[in-house]
């Protein structure tokens, strides 16, 4: 099989790729296999030293990565800089902390001693999309290394040249052969790979679809899986909010890398004595997003990365508009090439609606209006997703109270959502379960032993 690498804003393909045989891929299994019963006895010191060198590599080559990114899946250059060094940033977040987070622990036990020892697993199978071709991969994957795990990638197929771009850090970090293996294959050949005994267990970050599909395929061979997947996330304006500074957030919270993120805001609840003021602030935040080439420094809104994608966005806004919704704004910038889904602010979204109920992915913000706190947290919980959630308010103490009833794994009180290495990321119900980042991410692929003395 042939994959086709098309940069999004110019749709012309950039290179091409053929994907491995079965053959192929099982020497790269083996490899793998290979590589964990060496990397896992290697010192927590040395495995450190490569995750040292890895960011040393990142940091060299950060605009290169940085435009690479930009023409293959259409994140503008700013914000493919600031995924690319957060990488980095990450990376040496866990070389100082995982000493600390892998220590044995003494516990007490009727035992004469207890501990409590955080061990490696095997081969970790990561499954990762394009949206964040490689914040997604290295945020999963360092804190694996750390533990002594080894690597397995199979990125998304529209980003499989920067799959070879990572694979390419890892060699000149010097990290032992089979360490990082990659793997460029249609999604059918996955079960290749999750039966293996070179395969210990999965982290894969997707659709809600592949999530299910995933979580079959686990299940089926019995391997620890976790699974990061879409999100609807809610983004609260209550009526004593600042709201030219909540208009500015929910702009860039709603178009972080062109729409496209899971934890992006997208549907906003706001308070009916606000509403009249809010969506106008918000519509002149959003229409400064002006689209153009990604890889220019003044463009704030790139493309969508694939063509399907852009007409999943029009069908969406079609049949939301369909079931009542009503158009409040739509961006009239002309582009003369792109896959560019054009920002667009619907109004009276409610459950039943495709743009309340289906995650939209792409720059399509859908507002519906409360007047009650209880009316709030039913419109913000009525979704199949929990991944994040943000509020905006003057009353930070009654805002940390109204936290603990979203359905959601993170929410923030006048700030964005986002990924930080220091806190647990991830959700509920059909937006996944595990966690990745922080303590709890390292955990996550440990086999946490249990040693006592009778």
């Amino acid at each position: 099989m042939i994959f086709e690498s098309t940069n999004p804003y110019t749709e012309k393909k950039i290179a091409e790729f053929q994907s491995i045989t079965e053959k192929d891929a099982e020497k790269k299994l083996e490899k793998s296999r290979l590589a964990f019963s060496l990397w896992r006895k290697i010192s927590l010191e040395k495995r450190l030293s490569f995750l040292e060198n890895l960011a040393g590599e990142i940091e060299k080559v950060t605009e290169f990565l940085s435009a690479a990114m930009s023409e293959e899946m259409g994140k503008t250059i700013a914000e493919a800089r600031a995924e690319v060094s957060k990488c980095a940033t990450g990376i040496r977040f866990f070389i100082e902390k995982s000493p600390e987070w892998l220590q044995a622990r003494s516990v007490v036990s009727d035992a004469r001693s207890s501990k409590i020892l955080f061990q490696p697993l095997g081969g970790i199978l990561l499954v990762m999309p394009w949206n964040f071709p490689l914040w997604q991969v290295l945020r999963a994957a360092v804190p694996a290394l750390c533990v002594g795990n080894v690597i397995l990638l199979k990125h998304a197929p529209n980003v499989f040249r920067y799959s070879l771009l990572i694979e390419d850090l890892f060699r000149k970090a010097g990290f032992p052969e089979g360490v990082f293996e990659n793997f460029i294959m249609p999604a059918e050949g996955l079960e290749q790979l999750v039966s293996s005994e070179a395969v210990a267990a999965v982290s894969l970050t997707g659709s809600e679809r592949a999530g299910r599909s995933m979580a079959a395929l686990a299940g089926k061979y019995l391997k620890k899986c976790v699974l990061e997947l879409g999100g609807s996330d809610p983004f609260v304006v209550m009526p004593d909010a600042d709201l030219a500074f909540a208009a500015g957030m929910a702009a860039k919270a709603r178009l972080i890398n062109n729409g496209q993120s899971c934890i992006a805001a997208k549907r906003f609840l706001v308070h009916q004595s606000v509403e009249a003021d809010f969506l106008e602030l918000f519509r002149a935040e959003i229409s400064n997003f002006k689209p153009g080439n990604p890889l220019e420094n003044e463009t704030l809104l790139g493309p969508q990365a694939r063509e399907d994608l852009r007409h999943n966005l029009k069908e969406q806004v079609a049949r939301s508009l369909q079931q009542g919704a009503r158009l409040y704004y739509k961006m009239e910038e002309k582009t003369e090439t792109g896959f560019f889904f054009l920002p667009h602010i619907l109004c009276g979204a409610q459950p039943g609606m495709a743009c309340f109920d289906e995650e939209v992915f792409g720059p399509v913000a859908s507002v519906s209006v409360f007047s009650e706190e209880e009316e709030m947290l039913f419109l913000a919980n009525q979704t199949r997703f929990g991944l994040g959630a943000s509020i905006y308010t003057a009353d930070v103490e009654k805002a940390e109270k109204m936290a603990l009833e979203f359905d959601c794994g993170t929410v923030t009180i006048n700030a964005m959502v986002r990924s930080k290495p220091g806190l647990p990321f991830g959700g509920v119900k059909a937006s996944g379960y595990g966690r990745e980042l922080s303590e709890f991410g390292l955990q996550e692929f440990c086999n946490i032993k249990a040693v006592s003395v009778g």
